[in-house]
Parts: C-alpha cells; sequence; structure tokens
C-alpha cells in the first residue's frame, strides 16, 4: 500500500447525546475509521476538529489513541476552550470571531465548518443521516465537503457497521443533497460505496496524498549560469524595456503584517513561492533570449546570404557565414526541443502561481485547490507544501482579520489587478510597435523597388547607367524585408504580445470589479469570498496559458 503522508482529515459530529447515541460505540466505531485510515497508507496525518463536547472530544482521543498524528483545533469564538473533562492533547489552535459573525446576520459554526474543509482531504463524519437541524451541522458538513468535491467517511451512530466510503457525484450528473438524503433513508444511495482500504487509498491518491513536499528539482547556479543571467538572458528583458517602454509607477504593495510573516507556515509558503518563482523566471528569461537570438540569427543570415549582390567577391565568405548561422540555430533550437524547455517553462510558472495563490489564500484559511475540478502536478505539488505548513493558529480577532485580511485581498486582488493593468498596455505597444515597423519597412521597401524601376526604366532615356551595386541592393533587400516581416510574425506567435496584452487587461478590468464590490467593515467571511472570485479567475487564466504551452517552443525562424 502506498504511503501517504501529510494528510489533512476534517472531522465533523453530532454534540446532541440524543444524536451522538452510545458514547462507547461511538468511540469504538471510531478507532476503526482512523484504523481504516492508517490501513489505506495515511501517516504524520493532522486532524482538523472542533473539540466541542460530544463527537468532537471522542474523535480527538480516537485520534490520539490510534497515533496518527496531530491535532489542530479549530474554535467558532474567541477564548473557547475544549470541554474541561476532555484530557486529549491539542497541538495548535485557531479561534476564529463567531460573535461577530452573528452580529453580521451569519452563522459562526457555518464559517468554522468552511475553515475546517477549506484545506482538508477527506471528511470523517459521525452522522445519523439526517437533514441539518441548524447552520453549520454535521449535515451542512457534509454537503460543503460533497460540493467542493471532497469525500466523506461516514461513520454512523448505532448501525454497528463499517464506516461507508460518500464519493463526491460527478457535477455533469447535477447534484442536490436533499435529493442524496432522502437515499440514505431509502437505503439506496448511489455515492455510498464500502469503506476498503484500497477505496481510500484511492481518494488519497486523487488528492494528489502521493506527491512529494517538495519543489522540482533544478541543476544548481554555478558562476557561469549567474554570468549568463546577468548578461545574456537579460536580452528579452531590454527588447522589452526599449520597445514597450518603462512601466508607470505602480501603487506599492500591501506590506506583509509582521505577526504573519513569523508564521512557521507561512514562513515555509513564502521560501517555496520564491524559490519557484525563481526558476519560472531564469527559465522564461533564457527562453524567450533564445527566442529573440534565432530570429535575429534568422534576419543576420539572409543579410549575410543575400550580400555578394552587392560585393561579389566576398560569396564563400557569406556562404561560410550562413552555414555557421544555420549550424547554431539547429544547436539551439534543438537543445531546447530535447529539454521541453517551454514546456519546463510553462509548469514552473504555472508552480510560481499556484504557491502565490496559496501563499495568499493560507492568511484566511482557504487553499486555491478547492476551486479546481481536477488539480494539475503543479496543483498538487501546491498543496503537498501547503499540508506541511498547516494551517494558520491563533485569535482571528477583529485585528488580525483587518490586517491580514487586507495584505492577502491586496496580494490576490489590488496589486495583482495594478499589474496587470500596467503588462497589459505595455504588451498592447510591444505589439502595437511591432506591426508599425512592419508597416513602415514595406512601405519603405515598396518605395524603393518603385524607385529603381523608374530610374532603370528612366536611365536610357538620359543616357545614364544605374551602378552595379544598386541592382544588388535591390535584390538584398527583397530578400531582407520579407524575412523581417516573417521574423515579427514568429515573435507573436510564440510570445503573443497582442493577446497577452488583451487577456492581462480583462483580468486587471474583473479583479478591479471585485475590488470595487467590497464595501463595509473586513469581516472574514467578505474576505474569504473576495479571494475565491479572484483565485478562480486566476485560475482559469493560467489554465488557459498551460494550455497554449505548445505553440511556445522555439521557432527557428527559417
Amino acid at each position: 500500500m502506498t504511503d501517504f503522508p501529510h494528510g489533512q482529515i476534517a472531522f465533523a459530529g453530532h454534540n446532541r447525546p440524543s444524536d451522538l447515541g452510545d458514547r462507547a460505540s461511538a468511540a469504538k466505531a471510531l478507532r476503526a475509521a482512523f484504523a481504516l485510515l492508517a490501513e489505506a497508507g495515511l501517516s504524520q496525518a493532522r486532524l482538523l476538529t472542533g473539540m466541542a463536547s460530544g463527537a468532537d472530544t471522542l474523535a480527538a482521543a480516537a485520534w490520539h489513541g490510534v497515533g496518527m498524528g496531530t491535532i489542530h483545533a479549530v474554535y467558532p469564538f474567541l477564548g473557547e476552550r475544549p470541554p474541561a473533562r476532555t484530557r486529549t492533547p491539542v497541538d495548535a489552535s485557531t479561534w476564529l470571531d463567531g460573535a461577530a459573525m452573528e452580529a453580521a446576520g451569519r452563522s459562526a459554526h457555518l464559517a468554522q465548518t468552511h475553515w475546517l474543509l477549506g484545506s482538508a482531504d477527506l471528511l470523517v463524519v459521525l452522522w445519523d443521516g439526517k437533514r441539518t437541524r441548524g447552520a453549520g451541522g454535521t449535515a451542512d458538513a457534509v454537503r460543503l465537503a460533497l460540493q467542493g468535491g471532497l469525500s466523506v467517511l461516514w461513520v454512523r451512530p448505532g448501525s454497528g457497521g463499517a464506516p461507508r466510503l460518500i464519493r463526491p457525484p460527478d457535477a455533469s450528473q447535477g447534484y442536490d443533497f436533499i435529493e442524496l438524503v432522502e437515499q440514505l433513508e431509502r437505503g439506496d444511495a448511489r455515492f455510498v460505496h464500502p469503506a476498503t482500504p484500497e477505496a481510500i487509498a484511492g481518494v488519497f491518491a486523487s488528492r494528489g496524498l502521493d506527491t512529494p513536499p517538495e519543489l522540482p528539482a533544478e541543476a544548481p547556479q554555478t558562476q557561469l549560469a549567474r554570468l549568463m543571467h546577468r548578461t545574456l538572458w537579460r536580452t528579452y528583458a531590454l527588447f522589452r524595456r526599449s520597445l514597450g517602454g518603462p512601466i508607470k509607477a505602480q501603487s506599492a504593495p500591501a506590506p506583509v503584517p509582521d505577526d504573519l510573516e513569523r508564521e512557521p507556515g507561512f514562513v515555509a509558503m513564502t521560501a517555496a513561492y520564491q524559490t519557484a518563482d525563481g526558476q519560472a523566471n531564469r527559465l522564461a528569461a533564457v527562453h524567450r533570449s533564445l527566442q529573440l537570438f534565432l530570429l535575429f540569427a534568422a534576419v543576420a543570415a539572409t543579410a549575410i546570404g543575400s550580400s555578394p549582390a552587392i560585393w561579389p567577391d566576398i560569396k564563400i565568405y557569406a556562404v561560410l557565414g550562413e552555414l555557421a548561422l544555420a549550424l547554431l540555430a539547429i544547436a539551439v533550437w534543438s537543445g531546447a526541443a530535447r529539454a521541453s524547455r517551454h514546456e519546463r517553462w510553462s509548469e514552473a510558472r504555472r508552480l510560481a502561481e499556484q504557491l502565490r495563490l496559496e501563499r495568499a489564500a493560507w492568511a484566511l484559511g482557504l487553499s486555491s485547490v478547492e476551486i479546481r475540478e481536477a488539480p494539475g502536478p503543479a496543483a498538487r505539488t501546491a498543496r503537498a507544501l501547503r499540508r506541511v505548513a498547516g494551517s494558520a493558529a491563533g485569535s482571528f480577532d477583529n485585528d488580525r482579520v483587518t490586517r491580514w485580511g487586507a495584505w492577502a485581498v491586496d496580494e490576490l486582488v489590488g496589486s495583482q489587478a495594478d499589474y496587470h493593468h500596467h503588462q497589459g498596455h505595455r504588451n498592447e505597444r510591444i505589439a502595437h510597435r511591432v506591426h508599425m515597423a512592419e508597416n513602415v519597412l514595406f512601405a519603405a521597401f515598396v518605395f524603393v523597388l518603385t524607385a529603381f524601376a523608374t530610374a532603370y526604366l528612366a536611365a536610357p532615356m538620359l543616357n545614364a547607367h544605374l551602378p552595379h551595386w544598386t541592382a544588388g541592393a535591390v535584390m538584398m533587400l527583397s530578400a531582407l524585408v520579407p524575412a523581417i516581416g516573417a521574423a515579427g510574425l514568429a515573435l507573436e506567435a510564440t510570445l503573443a504580445f497582442r493577446e497577452q496584452g488583451q487577456r492581462s487587461l480583462f483580468l486587471a478590468e474583473q479583479l478591479a470589479a471585485i475590488n470595487a464590490s467590497r464595501v463595509g467593515p473586513c469581516r472574514l467571511d467578505d474576505l474569504q469570498r473576495a479571494a475565491r472570485a479572484a483565485m478562480t479567475l486566476h485560475a482559469a487564466q493560467e489554465d488557459r496559458w498551460s494550455e497554449e504551452a505548445a505553440r511556445r517552443r522555439l521557432v527557428r525562424g527559417g
């Protein structure tokens, strides 16, 4: 059986004695459920629970007794503590400001349930299978888990049977929780299956628990590599700055709050993001600069190859020069193709963006993976790193929510809207200027052809002779101008300045709209809602950008 370390298991269950039934029987059933998780390969795991009197305390004791890992308690109200008779140690605790939520007409227990499920890989419930009798109850936990694509390990109080596995239904089939409850009452629920170790291991594998929590290895940065990145690989950045112009002063991003910056989990997420971002930037600089070199080499080869039309004596040297450039282009192109550098760049950029989202979401008790139905490799790696980071601990009172929330939403919405606004305009300027250069060059070429044809026809009538080099220059331009035009087309095809500009401006507008919709006091649930909307937008853009990886292959240009 595969080993699944660092899993996060959420728990919900009844606290009313009438729903819970015999405590000894319930405790035994929970131990059996957690032993089943261990048999499926789960180890070094974390239990996320509310530690309320009733099923929560029984689950914590069973978890501790089986030796599954640590326990992270999430309390709905500030200052709340586990029941006095509970002896199970808690390794970390989070307190939500339930009083503020209820004052705003929200359910504190529903917010607690959202927090528990936000970073969970599986929900374990001690549930009677009936509809909810209050917001944030056990039935609500099951409903939210299934809606979010999370499987549920179901232990039914007093049933005496083995736990069962409820898999989330296919979104294409439609889903209604009330219908599911009615099916459970009739005993013919289609989504309920026997909870075997193999079935649970399959759930863990689908959630990416077998993905190691480490970034993809990168070749060590040698002195030569660092020198290349300080010099040659800055070519694209210089090209972009010279053609697109300087970016106007952007508003400074919100500073990271000091206490957030000291949180161990946030420190781990920040380090992972910075490493991944550095890898992606280095790959992008190399790939884009090489594309410029190849297109420049194609134009240079055309110029050298056609130069004997003006200077016939250098024909052999022109052939040798063109051959050297061709061999160099083939070597660069084939090396990039063998290394799949365009795909590595795409995956590295996607991972860096995923970690950036996870880092901001961590401060609000969210995960960017929860908005994806089928997380890819980058999302699975980011989620694995997030598991190790755990959940934010401490009291989420008004002061923390205001400070942490302001930073997280600025990181996901405000600063990103500003960034994409400026980048979008710069990319459109580059695309426009490349297009204008092609038009000017073509107009100049037509003018030269017209002038030469006119001079050639008029020369006999004026008893004059055109110099030999003029015909050679026209022939050289006839080869060079189409080559420059083709290079411009290849540049737009591979780097897509116009398309990227339009996409960035669209994203900036959508993010600005999310920012404008935030009014009133800074409440955790409102901040989470804005963050989810922003992450959904970012994820859609990442998916589209990654799908276009194939067209980012290097173009030889001839």
